[in-house]
This record gives structure tokens, sequence and C-alpha cells, in this order.
């Protein structure tokens, strides 16, 4: 997790990271077209723009010059997103102590068994989520 990144973005820049994150390499008109026709948006360039540049701005996109043409695209992996994010929550509404977010998870009360067994699963590294 790099240290320049900020871990958080908007409904709509997440439409941007989403798709990205889903893509890969994109060029603006693509990622114009795709907010437009998919998303079913009716952003303007200088909109669809300021999104680029916001995600740009927070580490989260990076651009690359081919050509005349600019080529976006994440600079981090949905996974290191989503543990940056969850850091960042754990530092500034816990002080970093994962003891006081599992008490405000759990609301103080006991755990069951699964709860348990699958926190342990996650604390020694072998966690699989599960469908059951």
């Amino acid at each position: 997790m790099g240290k320049n990144i900020i871990y958080e973005m908007t409904q709509s820049e997440s439409l941007v990271m989403n798709y990205l994150w889903r893509e890969g390499t994109k060029s603006f008109v693509e990622i114009m077209t795709y907010l437009n026709e998919e998303e079913g948006r009716d952003w303007k360039k200088q909109t669809v723009n300021t999104f680029i540049k916001r995600l740009t701005d927070k580490g989260l996109v990076t651009a690359d010059e081919t050509g005349k043409n600019r080529v976006y695209h994440a600079a981090v992996t949905k996974t290191e997103y989503e543990q940056g994010k969850a850091v960042k929550l754990l530092n500034d509404y816990y002080g970093g102590s994962i003891g006081s977010f599992l008490s405000a998870l759990t609301g103080g009360r006991k755990v069951d068994k699964k709860f348990a067994d699958a926190l342990r699963s996650v604390v020694e590294g072998d966690f699989a989520e599960k469908e059951e």
C-alpha cells in the first residue's frame, strides 16, 4: 500500500475505477463511452476529465502517453485499494486497534463459534470465504 495514495473515492469515481480494474488500460474516449453508454450517464468531457484527474491526484490512476493519445490504468489493484481503505478506516475510527474495531462490530457481545472460527482463519492466513 503506497503512502502517497488516498484510499477514498466518490461513487462517480468508483465507476471509473471499477471499469479500469475490470478492463485494464483504456483511453479517455473508451472511458467516456463506457460511462455514458453502459452506465447510463450523460456526462460531458469535462466531467469525466475531472473524475480522472481526481483519481490521478489521489494516486489511484496513472496515465501514459501513446503517440498523440493518453491511456489510463489503475495504479493499484482492487485488493490493494480495499486493504488500504480498511487500514485507513481502522486508523481513522478505531485508533488502529483491531480489538476496538471488533468490539464495535460485535456490539461488545460474545461471538458465536462460526464467527470466531472465521476470524481465526483470517488471522492464521488461510481464509477462503465460503458460501454456505
